[in-house]
């Protein structure tokens, strides 16, 4: 199985962690587009989980459509688009009763070039913040698989340096490499013999280490140096 392959599906096991399900998302869909003041164009889905759009003309609207939102605000965006006619939804006769959401952020890839994460829900969202969270933690994902998988464009792409493991200790490889395979913080612990708040001090701790934000980012760069 390739790389590219393997790292595709790193963002598939996003889906299955506790926050992510939280949110009842039934479409996940990750893209690149080129966004020019308020034009924008599509270029290519790259990812889809939960194909329930009958056209992919209607997927592909509906995210020009959320980027041209996320576009004016360049932040994490929540959208209700009211209902759409998805396949699953209208075999379970649930959509005249249910308004679609949708969120979306984008990582800027090269001049006027991004790529984007949407997720969507029939659910309403309760906690925004968490949405918001999530929406920036995927699209963040995404651009790293991206940008493993050897696209880029031009010299205003961002190269990630290269994981430096000399700087680690043992236990800090330990580590890294449980969160690369997408354990939580409890199951690192249990792995370790140790409590779930000293490992999320540690990690924490590794963010800055290791130049990077969040667990996601530092998981990929992890999962595409091993």
């Amino acid at each position: 199985m390739e790389k590219t392959h393997l790292d595709w599906q790193y963002l598939r096991a996003l889906g299955e962690t506790p926050r992510f399900k939280r949110l009842d998302v039934d479409c996940l869909a990750v893209g690149t587009a080129t966004v020019e003041h308020s034009a924008v164009q599509i270029e290519e889905i790259l990812y889809l989980d939960g194909e329930i759009h009958e056209e992919p003309q209607t997927l592909q609207s509906h995210c020009a459509s959320l980027l041209a939102v996320w576009n004016a605000v360049r932040a994490p965006s929540l959208v209700d688009l009211g209902q759409c006619s998805c396949v699953g939804r209208r075999l379970l006769m649930l959509e005249p009763r249910f308004g679609r959401r949708f969120a979306i952020h984008a990582i800027e890839l090269g001049e006027h070039h991004l790529i984007f994460a949407v997720m969507s829900s029939v659910n309403r969202w309760e906690d925004v913040e968490l949405v918001k969270s999530v929406s920036q933690e995927l699209a963040t994902a995404a651009a790293c698989v991206h940008e493993a998988a050897g696209f880029s464009y031009g010299t205003a792409a961002k190269q990630a340096p290269a994981f430096e493991w000399y700087l680690y200790t043992a236990r800090e490889i330990e580590i890294l490499k449980l969160l690369a395979s997408g354990l939580s913080n409890k199951q690192i612990a249990r792995e370790l013999g140790s409590s779930p708040n000293t490992v999320r001090n540690q990690i924490h701790a590794l963010f800055r280490k290791a130049d990077v934000t969040n667990r996601t980012e530092l998981a990929l760069r992890v999962a595409t140096a091993t």
